[in-house]
């Protein structure tokens, strides 16, 4: 997918942000085409390009354990990543135990990123603890960083592995494929994610187990887990599948580059996510989380880059 720079209907009045020394191209990774990962990424290229005048790429790949390694190697730019993923990277664990990638850096943070355990809506199944003796989308070797968050949200509702059956499956979107094929009773995906309609219309209607918010609750989650928390959606904030208010399993996302790459493109794109955040997010739905709060998070052990630091004011 290429994004070009001039973007009919997209005027987010960044215009003056001017490069005298950036790089003339942006190759963004993404997810598989249809994730939740995928439309972040493309929407903010879209974003980036319309408003700066550089040619932005979008390159799908099976997931984060695919393009984190080419970010970190310079064969891409930029990346939007949850934190699940970018930890693991940074840090040398789960799917890159003993192999950190030391030239991830941190533009900046983005955005809650909710997910659930989707179900069919006919299924009888209400309750996480509903679970017991269902079989659940598991393993998910392309992100495998997830795995831990299937398990965490099991542990939310007091069940673990030895309490259901575990269908083992390649991602997350192969997981909701099994749920509408009848494979899996249960799946862990992003609320907004591409496939969320389409499996809302393949089976009849499907819905989210709603999390227990409880201090014990979530540090059962948060110990399997660490970097989830329990986040409120509400019954019209368009998501399919929310029919009343819905407490979730959330984390957040992060906009990654590497060490390298030009400082003064690095330094404008954090600049326009956060002076322009409301007017990136009002130009496409996918982003509409972005806001002051979501940007001042910070991850202790996750470095900036420094051009994003000097802009953003980063200690």
């Amino acid at each position: 997918m290429r994004i070009h720079t001039v973007t009919a209907g997209l005027a987010i009045g960044l215009m003056a942000l001017t490069f005298s020394a950036h790089a003339d191209t942006i190759r963004f990774g993404a997810g598989q085409q249809g994730s939740q990962n995928y439309g972040v990424n493309a929407a903010l290229a879209q974003a980036i390009g319309s408003s700066t005048g550089v040619e932005v790429s979008v390159q799908s790949y099976g997931g984060p354990t695919a393009y984190l390694p080419l970010l970190d190697d310079g064969e891409l730019d930029m990346a939007a990543v949850v934190m699940p993923d970018l930890g693991d990277a940074v840090r040398g664990a789960g799917p890159f135990k003993d192999m950190p990638l030391k030239s991830l850096r941190l533009v900046v943070a983005l955005m809650p990123s909710p997910v659930g355990l989707m179900v069919r809506a006919d299924a009888g199944i209400n309750t996480i603890a509903d679970l017991k003796g269902k079989r659940i989308a598991w393993g998910m070797p392309a992100q495998a960083s997830l795995q831990p968050y299937v398990e965490g949200a099991l542990a939310n509702g007091g069940l673990s592995a030895s309490d259901i059956t575990p269908v083992p499956v390649a991602s997350v979107a192969n997981g909701v494929a099994a749920l509408i094929s009848g494979n899996v009773d249960a799946a862990l995906f992003a609320l907004r994610g591409g496939k969320v309609v389409e499996a809302d219309a393949a089976v009849g209607g499907i819905k989210w187990l709603p999390f227990d918010n409880s201090s014990e609750a979530v540090a059962r989650m948060q110990a399997i887990a660490p970097e989830a928390y329990v986040l409120n959606i509400v019954a019209d904030a368009g998501v399919t599948g929310v029919t009343e208010p819905l407490e979730t399993m959330a984390y957040d996302y992060a906009l990654v580059t590497r060490e390298g790459f030009d400082p003064e493109t690095v330094a404008a794109v954090a600049k326009l996510l956060v002076d322009k955040h409301a007017d990136v997010a009002a130009s496409n739905s996918i982003l509409g989380a972005l806001s002051d709060e979501a940007m001042k998070r910070t991850y202790p052990g996750i470095p900036y880059h420094p051009a994003a630091a000097d802009a953003l004011g980063e200690q």
